[in-house]
């Protein structure tokens, strides 16, 4: 069977005063439920959606085709971190595998528990988690007879995140949950991508960079630096010797700036949080905006130390961001920008010791 994707978009969580809950009908054991007024639960509060952010991906996974119409009607316009939701159905425990072995970047499962058999949804999870190896998707069991699978016993014995009986389920608690199942999803491909980048850069990535000179080592550091943020490569790298900001030369620019290597830094930082960062008083520092961030690091000891012609400067890497940076991504950013110094450095050494003169 081949899978339905479904782009939930819109600008907000379910709008204010939409009072849309989930109920369940139980007459003969049935799975089925209905979206009906609930007068007491508020179903979210507002969220833009940032244009080009690619939605969240949620694998709903229920025998009822009913369930997956209502969840995405209710969550239509569902947004967090400025993105909304892709729904993809499956309506088996096997057809929901086989979505998951061909589909990496699914955030959150929404799994009933009975379908082709009493505990379909719940053979399906060590599947998920052991022969597939994904520890990262978040999985929401829903049930519609919680007597055959006691909460207790599932949140012990299976790996799953959540667990609700639909008959408690309404549109305020499946938005809660959606927005705690997500962050932390966030937070496990955050911590993932760290370990890679950081691999990358102190590793054999630091190695090629050192070895391609400097203007490539700067090209190289924009472009790993925004691939493990999931950022767009839209920015430059420079080089600042002396108090003279806006007259270093730019090594390396992409996107916006990318004909920009070679040229001063004023021909760019005329404008924008760049020009902010520059004209700041005192030593520069780190800046983490909305939209744009400024890491700057030194790359030698103080100036004439050595003899070394680098002494005294300091690299700056200007990254422009379709989203903010959360904590542990500027706190990446910044462990990526010290290895990218030392790498820089070194491409000099090298350089050097190839051209003497």
């Amino acid at each position: 069977m081949t899978p339905v994707g479904d782009d939930a978009g819109g600008d907000a969580f379910p709008c204010p005063g939409m009072k849309v809950g989930l109920a369940m009908t139980m007459a003969d054991d049935d799975d089925d439920f209905l979206f009906q007024d609930d007068e007491d639960e508020d179903a979210g509060e507002e969220s833009e959606l940032i244009p080009g952010m690619p939605p969240w991906q949620v694998l709903i996974v229920d025998d009822d085709p009913e369930v997956h119409a209502m969840t995405r009607l209710v969550m239509r316009k569902f947004a967090f971190q400025g993105r909304g939701l892709a729904f993809v159905s499956a309506y088996s425990a096997a057809e929901a595998l086989h979505i998951l072995r061909g589909e990496h970047d699914i955030a959150m499962i929404l799994l009933d528990v009975v379908m082709e058999s009493d505990d379909a949804g719940l053979k399906l999870v060590p599947r998920i988690r052991d022969e597939l190896g994904n520890r990262a998707v978040r999985i929401i069991l829903r049930t519609g007879q919680p007597g055959q699978a006691p909460e207790d016993a599932v949140i012990a014995g299976y790996d799953v995140n959540d667990y609700k009986a639909k008959t408690e389920l309404t549109a305020r608690k499946l938005v809660t949950a959606t927005i705690t199942a997500l962050r932390a999803y966030h937070h496990i491909r955050t911590l993932e991508r760290s370990c890679i980048g950081l691999e990358r850069v102190a590793g054999l990535g630091l190695c090629q960079m050192a070895l391609s000179g400097p203007s490539s080592a700067a090209g190289a550091a924009l472009d790993q630096i925004a691939e493990v943020l999931e950022q767009p490569a839209d920015g430059l790298f420079c080089v600042m010797y002396g108090a003279d900001r806006l007259s270093a030369r730019i090594l390396a620019g992409r996107g916006r700036y990318q004909d920009a290597a070679g040229h001063p830094l004023a021909t760019v930082a005329d404008t924008g949080a760049l020009a902010n960062a520059l004209r700041s008083p005192g030593d520069l520092r780190h800046d983490f905006a909305n939209d744009a961030m400024t890491l700057a690091w030194p790359l030698t000891g103080p100036a004439g130390e050595g003899g070394n012609p680098h002494a005294g400067a300091v690299a700056m890497l200007h990254l422009h961001l379709v989203r903010p940076l959360d904590e542990i991504e500027r706190r990446l950013a910044l462990l990526l920008m010290m290895r990218i110094a030392d790498a820089l450095v070194t491409a000099w050494a090298l350089e050097q010791a190839r051209d003497p003169a």
